[in-house]
């Protein structure tokens, strides 16, 4: 079913002021820090409510999920203002989840077979077509699609019998497991099209990490200064190497992140008891969820 957002996001055009002057002397410029303006995102009520928005493309299209009217956790596409609500067939409790979503309007996600009482992967093309992707291993519980990119690479999690969480990436149809070094459980959450994928892991002690896995398989740790604990689900990397994500202060409050050449910048909706960013486009449009999740944001820079 389709609705119009009576009020919806429109993006913010910049101009580009040029400013000739003078200069006697050299003057150090240091780049500025980010601006940005947030606005809610939420389903219609005929909808439901608790909206989360997981995954932005260059396009503008979101993707993420929400709980319906029939109490259940139904996906969802957001379009040229237009909300589609999204379900796989023979699912249960999730009924499809979207998590990501590349340029093609390819989007990926997860839903609980109904059937065999586990969770799957699955691809939701432009045209609303739904594919259910292979388990990531023979004995997952459960297998969850986090990111794709614009080459069709999907990356994500499952989840074996003993609880533990593996990522994974699956190229070409064929699935690769890989485990952080040392770590308890692995996430991966999303992949830019130079394949540069963004994740998390749980120690020993059970806190998160955020890590960028480079292309040659060296990692890059994601640690905001004096947070207890960092972590980036469903977190996400555009081309241009900028991270989102989320971390907790020593308070235990969670706040969003902007993470670029080296530097963290703290971006919380404001007046929201907490802040999870969870993906963004090349354009620097941020999408994520705040107050425990109950309400989805988009963010836009304003410089």
């Amino acid at each position: 079913m389709k609705s119009t957002l009576a009020t919806h996001v429109s993006r913010i055009a910049l101009a580009a002021v040029v400013i000739a002057s003078a200069v006697l002397v050299a003057v150090p410029v240091f780049p500025a820090e980010p601006e940005y303006t947030f606005f809610p995102l939420d389903v219609p009520s005929e909808f439901g409510a608790g909206t989360s928005a997981f995954g932005i493309n260059n396009k503008g299209v979101i993707v993420g999920n929400f709980g319906s009217v029939d109490e259940t956790i139904d996906g969802f596409v957001f379009e040229k203002g237009q909300f589609t609500s999204v379900t796989v067939p023979g699912s249960g409790f999730d009924r499809g989840s979207q998590l990501g979503v590349n340029d093609q309007g390819t989007a990926v996600g997860t839903f609980d077979d109904a059937q065999t009482q586990t969770g799957r992967a699955y691809v939701r093309s432009w045209d609303g077509k739904i594919t259910v992707l292979p388990d990531a291993a023979p004995d997952a519980l459960s297998t969850i699609a986090t990111g794709i990119n614009n080459l069709d690479t999907i990356v994500g999690f499952y989840r074996k019998a003993d609880g533990v969480r593996h990522g994974f990436i699956l190229r070409d149809g064929k699935y690769t497991t890989y485990d952080y070094p040392g770590a308890a459980r692995t996430f991966l959450d999303g992949i830019n099209d130079h394949g540069v994928i963004v994740g998390r892991y749980r120690d020993e002690d059970f806190r998160m990490h955020g890590f960028l896995l480079l292309t040659d398989g060296r990692t890059v740790p994601l640690e905001v200064p004096g947070a207890v604990q960092t972590f980036t689900f469903t977190g996400d990397i555009n081309n241009l190497g900028q991270v989102v994500g989320a971390y907790e202060d020593e308070d235990g409050v969670v706040h969003g992140f902007l993470f670029h050449d080296g530097v963290y910048t703290t971006l919380d909706f404001p007046g929201a008891a907490n802040t999870n960013l969870l993906s963004i486009n090349d354009h620097g449009e941020i999408v994520g969820t705040y107050d425990d999740a109950s309400r989805g944001l988009v963010a836009l820079p304003t410089r």
